[in-house]
């Protein structure tokens, strides 16, 4: 069974996407809310990662295709081919630290998890999943002046 996780932010009375929807597929149809986190935060790091690096080639390309000096044409050709220089690789995250992160952020309340509109309160409660289960993390940020 797939299920969409939908993350959101609430600042004051508006709710605003934090990341993308990701897809998550647990191999049961219960889980804890500790393995529905990390989960979530595997895919949403995968995501994430995937987009930013398209984001950053596709950047590449075209500063590359529009300031590729004379020179370095010049040069490259003298050596056999031309070729537009290639992104370097976006550092590595450690999916094991940020879930970590994830966890103590639940514990702490920085973010709350909603199961078909029910706040879950503990990493251990059981999450009965069931089509259409609707999943959402939320994230709380205070108000300004308190």
């Amino acid at each position: 069974m797939e299920l969409v996780v939908h993350s959101y932010c609430l600042k004051g009375a508006r709710q605003e996407p934090l990341l993308p929807p990701v897809t998550v597929a647990p191999t049961s149809s219960t889980l804890t809310v500790a393995e529905l986190i990390r989960l979530t935060v595997a895919e949403q790091i995968a995501a994430l990662s995937v987009q930013h690096w398209l984001e950053q080639v596709s950047v590449r390309e075209v500063l590359d295709r529009q300031y590729l000096s004379e020179r370095d044409i010049r040069q490259q050709a003298s050596e056999g081919a031309i070729v537009m220089p290639q992104a370097s690789a976006a550092p590595e995250l450690d999916v094991g630290v940020e879930c970590e992160r994830a966890l103590k952020g639940f514990e702490t309340r920085a973010f709350r998890v909603l199961h078909n509109g029910v706040m879950l309160q503990n990493l251990d409660d059981i999450i009965e999943l069931s089509p259409p289960s609707t999943l959402a993390f939320i994230r709380l940020m205070p108000l300004i002046g308190g």
